[in-house]
């Protein structure tokens, strides 16, 4: 019997081991790719909400300590013989205090030196680390000595005040100048306190992830978690994170970069107040370590998997090719003339039909009749072959057209996912500045209103428990201490009446921030509505609308953005006609989107606050209403000009753009039978977008030139 050249089993076992061993490699390399961007966003988003937390933590908790430090000054500067009650009040206050531990208030002498002159300090704080008043005055002040004057060259303070063997301390210091009666300054006084580190040091050590820390205006360490670095107090200055925290461009940011100890990645943010900053970081090997684990074990499963389809494969092709072997004996024999060869095969499938078929033919080869049904059943067999080589082809083809379908399917999704990322971002932004807007009044407004009027039931409820109901109704009767004119109870029912006025214009304010957000939820729900159903651009919901009002709308839609970053705006609405048909919504779109790439462009420019702006205008040309949206901001160059409005192009980071608003945006105005283009652009002198629409006008209608 004649071997063939190249089995088909070999060939099997070698196409299938190639395909799946190609497959795992590319599955691993997509893998690795994957897994190291996840786990860098993932790290860049824990390090930065570790360091935002903690910088507010910290911030509150210093300002907290800076105004009890300003309320000793006013207390005891130039009044060394203050009364024993506030004296005694005001160590209360310092014991109670989880942050200070001591006080001292410092007074220049004519030659120029600091002389202490007052102190107040926590007794149970010192008998806890058996520290006595030699501490602060001679140990503490030999190794971490007061910098009197930083303080009073900026007015406050903050540095390291912790040393070997002593408690975890920092220092601050605020510099007050005592007056005359003539308003001539007088005196230099220094207040200094001692806070307590362990709270900042707790939440420095509050993540396993990544090391944080805080430093000081000047660089060195102000709070570690490891005790020998806080001691010393290193210089970070040299390091790349420290160096762009106090370069100042970003009050936070997160970055990749190189140090003694290798690669890194971290976060830092600003402490406003002191030059202070918190520092975060880990390195990139012990952020991937999980990352390596799981493409080992990835890779370890894969072998695990080529392994067994090899074995599968080699039980799968000898059950193959051992009938095909067998028929190929049986060929071999008739081929020399034994016509007696029969093949007897119980495989169920294609083997067993073969072998059948040649059983059958052997019999019809005897003789010639036989040999005629054997001719016509063989061209029947061709036909019945070419036929299933159609429906393979037939096949083929739809399985090719289903492909790329589902390619396209998957382009269109793609292309709408972006859309909607981009579209949604808008009225999201605007939701979010609005809803910090009310949170801020909540805390400051309605909370102040709160107290006032706990004040007023307490005073009441005191005087009630003392003096009882007559007492109580006498003492309302006595002057006000603010106005002798009035009573108590007319001073109370005054604050009170005062305090359910603003609570009106409150709840005017909170309804109508509750309209606007609605209104911008609804935005969102009808992108998503159109983005879900492909929707194309149609002329079903327009409607003939005034102009002015809605470029007025919109501008209010991204006004809190521009009043937080400080940015004017202006508005001059000159077309006196201005009847367009267009889609309301849309055309908010389209406006909100050039708005909000002004602003990001006036941000980039670096303007000082409140030199930044951006103008919307309005005006008519021939039977269209033009549309302008003006900013100062860092322009537009020569080269990007022409692929403004090409789809996906963006020069924005990708957590500020797409690259899709404005060719969505261009699409939205041709829709409405106008056009969107940029008709100049100078570095922070002008850069304007043109928005040309056609006038909604009757017959008779003119256009003011």
């Amino acid at each position: 019997m004649t071997r063939p050249r190249y089995s088909i089993r070999y060939k099997i076992l070698t196409v299938v081991t190639a395909i799946l061993a190609v497959a795992i490699l590319l599955y691993l390399l997509l893998a690795t790719k994957i897994f190291r961007q996840d786990k860098t966003e993932l790290v860049f988003e824990l390090n930065n909400s570790v360091v935002k937390t903690i910088s507010t933590e910290v911030e509150t908790a210093l300002r907290g300590a800076n105004d009890k430090l300003r309320l000793y000054a006013l207390l005891f500067a130039g009044n060394q013989n203050s009364n024993s009650s506030s004296l005694s009040a005001f160590r209360d206050v310092i014991t109670d205090d989880p942050l200070l531990v001591k006080l001292e208030l410092h007074e220049q002498t004519s030659s120029g030196a600091m002389n202490r002159v007052a102190q107040i300090g926590d007794e149970h704080f010192a008998k806890l680390y058996g520290i006595d008043e030699k501490f602060f005055s001679e140990v503490l002040l030999k190794q971490k000595p007061v910098p009197y004057d930083t303080i009073k060259a900026s007015a406050n303070a903050v540095w390291n005040a912790t040393i070997e063997k002593g408690p975890a301390l920092i220092g601050m210091g605020i510099s007050v100048i005592r007056e005359g009666a003539k308003g001539v300054p007088e005196k230099i006084l220094v207040v200094v306190g001692y806070l307590k580190a362990d709270l900042f040091l707790k939440n420095l050590k509050s993540s396993n992830m990544s090391q944080a820390f805080i430093v000081g205006a000047d660089g060195h360490v102000l709070i570690h978690p490891k005790p020998e670095i806080m001691i010393k107090s290193p210089d970070f200055s040299d390091s790349p994170i420290v160096a762009e925290l106090k370069k100042g461009t970003f009050n936070n940011g997160v970055m990749q970069f190189e140090d003694q100890a290798g690669a890194q990645m971290g976060a830092y943010s600003k402490i406003k107040f002191g030059g202070l900053g918190v520092v975060s970081q880990v390195a990139s090997r012990k952020a991937f370590v999980a990352v390596q684990s799981l493409i080992v074990r990835s890779a370890l499963f894969a072998m695990i998997i080529l392994t067994l389809t090899f074995i599968a494969t080699v039980f799968f092709s000898r059950s193959l090719t051992r009938p095909i072997h067998r028929l190929m004996w049986a060929m071999e024999r008739v081929a020399q003339g034994n016509m007696d060869t029969e093949l007897k095969f119980k495989t169920h499938d294609e083997i067993e039909v073969l072998s059948k078929s040649f059983n059958k033919m052997t019999l019809d080869l005897k003789s010639s009749r036989a040999e005629l049904r054997e001719t016509n059943r063989d061209l029947e067999l061709k036909v019945i072959d070419r036929t299933k080589k159609l429906e393979e082809q037939n096949r083929a083809v739809k399985e090719a057209q289903e492909a790329l379908l589902r390619t396209t399917r998957l382009a269109s999704v793609g292309e709408i996912a972006g859309r909607t990322a981009h579209e949604v971002l808008n009225p999201l932004t605007s939701l979010m500045a609005r809803i910090q807007r009310v949170q801020s009044r909540l805390s400051e407004e309605i909370l102040s209103h709160k107290n006032v009027l706990g004040e007023i039931v307490g005073a009441w409820r005191g005087d009630l428990e003392k003096n009882g109901v007559d007492g109580f109704l006498n003492n309302l009767k006595k002057p006000s201490n603010v106005d002798a004119k009035i009573s108590l109870l007319q001073e109370d029912v005054g604050n009170i009446t005062e305090i359910f006025g603003h609570w009106d214009k409150d709840m005017n304010l909170l309804t109508n921030d509750t309209q606007f957000l609605l209104q911008q939820a609804r935005r969102i729900e009808k992108i998503l509505n159109q983005m879900r159903s492909l929707s194309t651009i149609s002329s079903v919901r327009r409607t003939k609308l005034k102009g002015n009002p809605i470029l007025h709308d919109a501008l209010n839609i991204v006004a809190d953005l521009f009043a937080k970053n400080r940015i004017q705006t202006f508005e001059n609405y000159n077309a006196k006609i201005d009847e367009i048909k267009v889609d309301r919504d849309e055309l908010i779109q389209v406006l909100t989107n050039l708005l909000r790439n002004s602003l990001h462009a006036v941000l980039e420019a670096g303007l000082e606050k409140g030199h930044g702006f951006v103008r919307i205008e309005s005006f008519n040309e021939e039977k269209k209403l033009c549309i302008d949206i003006v900013d100062n901001g860092i322009g537009i160059s020569q080269e990007n000009q022409t692929k403004l409005f090409e789809n996906q192009f963006t020069t924005k980071s990708p957590d500020l753009g797409t690259g899709l608003g404005l060719s969505i945006s261009r699409r939205f105005v041709r829709a409405f039978n106008g056009d969107l283009f940029l008709v100049k652009s100078e570095a922070q002198k002008e850069t304007r977008f043109r928005i040309e629409l056609p006038l909604d006008l009757d017959e008779k209608a003119g256009v003011a030139a």
